[in-house]
């Protein structure tokens, strides 16, 4: 089986979506799959076994430089001969769809979601100016509603509704849901070492990982530990590339510094968790947050919101808390206290590795497969 994977980006030092590709593609190639991934130049192959064509998009803007690699990558498919095309942005000609952050709609909706009504009508206003995000609609709308669209893989029922408000054919839609690499959560290290490594006090940690800390509601997290609900004696540790200066001094005005650790992006996850008793990710927007997955694969209870496709991995009361919105302080100071509760910890733990299975990426890619299958059986079935 021959499947052209399309990403304009491959690279995981881009952010979660990008680490996700390679991932996916590693595990499709180990399954057999003969894997060419379609990108700009100079992306690395994700896997030895595969291919890399590269696609020139040079252009003076970011806006140009999309619309340049859509119109060179529709020129080539033409010209080469695959079993499958599967697409991570819009584009012509393609078999699957699957937009691993979302609908481009929707991303725009989120973002904009922890503004107040007239600071995100004024967003919304400008963000009409925005060249590439007017393209990525049009294109994305008018390939989900054309005569030909495409079956979309998601990666979340979320994400699947979101489908659906922009008129997609529901019987296109297939939820195949996010995986993970889950093995390096297998066997964590020792708590304590990484404790000391860190120069960490025993005590309850929290967890907050992020590379958008405004978007995953970092501010929201500290005001919230500043409340009396709160756990008085966690503490939190940040970890994540964003700048961590307004998030430092809102801790000292909550009086708050002693008990916050911003500790930069070059932890593995498997550290963090060691080292942490919960994951807590009030997102305003996540098509299917691949750090919740990781948390749980790891025994790690979770506390997110309603706003993230990842929360539907998670057993109500069990593997952690759900809560409406970030914005809602009394109930995320509430929810962080809740999953340092020991039962949280054993339901987590005696769960984990049940979970590991079904949140891997190999079993995602495994339903990759099947999803292609059937498309190549159906495409012969109809052939003259």
């Amino acid at each position: 089986m021959r499947v052209a994977l399309v990403s304009e980006h491959a690279d995981p030092r881009r952010g979660g979506a990008e680490t996700a590709v390679c991932e996916m593609l590693a595990c499709l190639a180990a399954l057999g799959v003969e894997v060419t991934l379609v990108a700009a130049p100079g992306t690395a192959p994700a896997a030895a076994d595969v291919r890399v064509l590269p696609i020139d998009s040079t252009a003076a803007t970011r806006a140009g430089r999309s619309r340049a690699f859509r119109a060179a990558v529709e020129r080539r498919l033409r010209a080469e001969s695959f079993d499958v095309v599967h697409a991570l942005s819009p584009c012509a000609g393609i078999d699957v769809y699957q937009p691993r952050g979302g609908t481009t709609r929707a991303t725009i909706d989120g973002t904009l979601a922890r503004h107040g009504p007239v600071t995100r009508a004024v967003r919304r206003l400008l963000r009409r100016f925005n060249a590439r995000q007017r393209w990525l609609l049009h294109a994305e709308e008018q390939m989900l509603v054309g005569p030909q669209p495409p079956i979309v893989a998601c990666v979340s029922q979320l994400v699947r509704r979101q489908l659906l408000s922009l008129g997609a054919s529901p019987e296109r839609l297939h939820v195949i849901f996010n995986g993970v690499s889950t093995e390096p959560m297998a066997e964590l290290p020792a708590r304590d070492a990484v404790r000391r490594s860190l120069k960490l006090d025993a005590g309850p940690m929290l967890l907050f990982v992020a590379h958008n800390f405004a978007l995953k509601g970092l501010g929201e997290l500290i005001r919230a530990l500043a409340l009396p609900d709160a756990p008085r004696d966690a503490h939190l540790l940040v970890a994540g590339r964003d700048r961590p200066g307004p998030y430092q001094r809102l801790a000292r005005r909550l009086g708050l510094p002693a008990r916050v650790h911003f500790l930069g992006a070059s932890r593995p996850p498997a550290v963090l968790f060691a080292a942490s008793d919960a994951l807590i990710h009030p997102t305003w927007y996540d098509p299917c947050s691949r750090v919740v997955l990781e948390a749980l694969s790891a025994g790690r209870p979770v506390v997110t919101t309603t706003l993230n496709g990842a929360a539907e991995a998670m057993t109500p009361d069990r593997h952690g808390v759900v809560i409406a919105r970030p914005s809602d302080l009394n109930a995320l100071a509430c929810a962080c206290g809740a999953v340092l509760a020991p039962t949280f910890a054993q339901a987590c733990a005696a769960d984990a590795p049940a979970l590991r299975a079904q949140l891997s990426m190999q079993r995602h890619a495994r339903e990759l497969v099947t999803l292609y299958e059937e498309i190549i059986s159906i495409r012969r079935s109809s052939a003259p």
